[in-house]
Formats: structure tokens, C-alpha cells, sequence
């Protein structure tokens, strides 16, 4: 029998490095539209057009500093043809693509297109969401993305590089990393397209 310790979220507890944290989280969620609810680890912005997103933090400590990076979660529709159980690849030389979750890290949704059964239909359907979603995938500096879940409520979670959170104790520093210009138009855009995505669109 394992005793396997869960991790703590980030922002769990209190304390001046999580305060500010906290703080920095709150002031990037506005970047995406209007904050709708929030509590201890998590904040949820509504843009303009009605999508609601839900931003968190990934921790990383270490013994002088801890790094939080930022995540943006959606839910996709119940009706979505976006597959579930993928992940971000950056092996490709093409580019960022969604390979199947379970694959091995650098195999790519093409290796099994034209096979028959389930695998080549999955393989056939991701190929195109990669041709469809490529050019908005390179145009993000993307440390990982998934899509996850029950087939009928699965989740979109994008880890962009910009709006990450850091802290340095010696010299003492607290930083929320700034986006490059335009960065989270271009992330919504991401999540838009697989939001209404169809190989039938492609």
C-alpha cells in the first residue's frame, strides 16, 4: 500500500509570497476580460463575446525562489469534435501539434494515419485539427497544453510562458512576467478555434 503525498496547490494557504502571488493572478485575469468569480486558487474572466476562462497557477518551488506559471482553463463544448487524452508536442519540426496523451513523446498524430480501426480514425482526425489550429499554435510561446476529461466535459489547458509569476529571495524580487503584445488575444484565439472546431471546417 502507497502513501502518495498530493501536492499542495500553489496558492493554497497564506503569506506574503502567495499573497502576491495571488495578487499578480488576479491582475492577469483582467487582461482577458472582466473577473466573474474567484477564490483561493483560481480566478475566472469573461471576455467580451461571452467566453468564460479560468485562470490558475503551476508551482514550481525551489529552495531561493519559486516560479508559478500560469494556466488558462476553458471548457469545451459537449458536442466538440476535439478529441480528449491529447497533449502538446514540440518535437515536430513543423511546429507545436496535439498528440494522443498516452503516446510516447515524440510520436506525432500522422504515424498511424491510414491504418484501420479506432487508432487510424483518431490519428486521421487529429492530423487535421493540427492543420486547422498549426499556424495559432506557433504564434504562442506555449510551455504545454492539454485537453482532458470525460468525452462529454473535457477541458482545454493552455501554460503560456508570459504570465507566469516569480519569486527571488536573494535579491529580493517579486515579479509577474508581462505578456508580449497582443498574447492574450492570441491565446483566446487558440481556444476559440478549438472551441468550434470540425474536421468537417478543415
Amino acid at each position: 500500500m502507497t502513501n502518495a503525498r498530493v501536492r499542495k496547490h500553489p496558492l493554497a494557504g497564506s503569506g506574503p509570497i502567495v499573497d502576491r502571488a495571488r495578487a499578480a493572478l488576479l491582475r492577469t485575469a483582467t487582461e482577458f476580460g472582466d473577473v466573474v468569480a474567484s477564490d483561493q486558487t483560481s480566478v475566472t474572466a469573461r471576455t467580451p463575446d461571452g467566453l468564460e476562462v479560468t485562470l490558475s497557477y503551476e508551482g514550481g518551488n525551489f529552495v531561493f525562489s519559486r516560479v508559478y506559471n500560469l494556466t488558462l482553463s476553458v471548457a469545451l463544448p459537449a458536442e466538440s469534435d476535439v478529441p480528449t487524452g491529447l497533449k502538446l508536442s514540440h518535437r515536430a519540426r513543423s511546429g507545436p501539434q496535439f498528440v494522443r496523451a498516452g503516446s510516447g513523446a515524440g510520436t506525432s498524430a500522422h504515424t498511424s494515419v491510414g491504418q484501420p480501426g479506432a487508432g487510424g480514425a483518431l490519428a486521421a482526425r487529429l492530423t487535421a485539427l493540427n492543420s486547422s489550429v498549426g499556424d495559432r499554435l506557433r504564434g504562442v510561446d506555449l510551455v504545454a497544453a492539454t485537453v482532458s476529461g470525460p468525452r462529454t466535459s473535457r477541458t482545454l489547458t493552455l501554460t503560456p510562458m508570459g504570465g507566469s509569476y516569480v519569486w527571488v529571495l536573494i535579491p529580493p524580487v517579486f515579479k509577474a512576467t508581462a505578456f508580449p503584445a497582443g498574447e492574450p488575444e492570441r491565446l483566446l484565439d487558440i481556444v476559440r478555434a478549438l472551441r468550434t472546431w470540425s474536421p468537417l471546417s478543415v
